[in-house]
């Protein structure tokens, strides 16, 4: 499948304003294009609003990031979203979530979790994805769990791979040819 917009790498020819962006992308990222930049760059001003952001909730949570993966991964799920449950579900496993977590994820099932914080923002996630609501047990179980700030951060990173799905599966990001497929999901 091919995308429906050009995808910007470093060889294509852009505007002043793209290059300024791009090169600042590249420096923060280590000389690549993460996925969805790849179609936002088409507006610079996003990209330069977006990747922070981004780059806060990720690199910056108050989360490990075993759970923040968890949430990343749920949403992805939620959406449908192959390219992003891909690129996730590695740093999940890295980051210590059990496979059997993300094969479920992938089937379209409900993990076994061994963690209850795991188990805790992947229903938040869940529920707020494909309910669009929560429930008060859901919502309550996480507010204790944490506190208000990190219920907040964790809607914002909702949120946020949300707006990431939203881009990605638009423009048809094609996908690796080693991607986690994800199957239907079971109701």
């Amino acid at each position: 499948m091919a995308a429906r917009i050009p995808v910007i790498t470093p060889e294509t020819e852009l505007n002043p304003e793209q290059k300024r962006v791009l090169a600042g992308l590249l420096d923060r990222r280590g000389g690549r294009i993460p996925g969805p930049y790849r179609f936002t760059l088409h507006c610079p001003e996003i990209t330069e609003l977006m990747h922070p952001f981004g780059e806060l909730l990720r690199l910056k949570s108050t989360f490990p990031l075993r759970v923040s993966e968890i949430a990343i991964c749920a949403t992805a799920r939620a959406w449908d979203s192959d390219y992003i449950f891909t690129s996730h579900s590695q740093g999940a496993l890295k980051a210590g979530v059990d496979l059997p977590v993300i094969e479920a994820m992938q089937r379209g099932e409900r993990p076994v979790f061994k963690q209850a914080d795991e188990e805790a923002v992947y229903d938040f996630t869940t529920e707020l994805c494909v309910n669009h609501k929560i429930s008060d047990a859901t919502y309550q179980r996480t507010l204790k769990m944490y506190d208000v700030p990190k219920v907040v951060e964790l809607s914002s990173l909702i949120g946020y791979y949300s707006l990431v799905a939203c881009t990605i599966l638009a423009h048809e990001m094609p996908l690796p040819a080693d991607a986690r497929r994800l199957a239907p999901r079971k109701k």
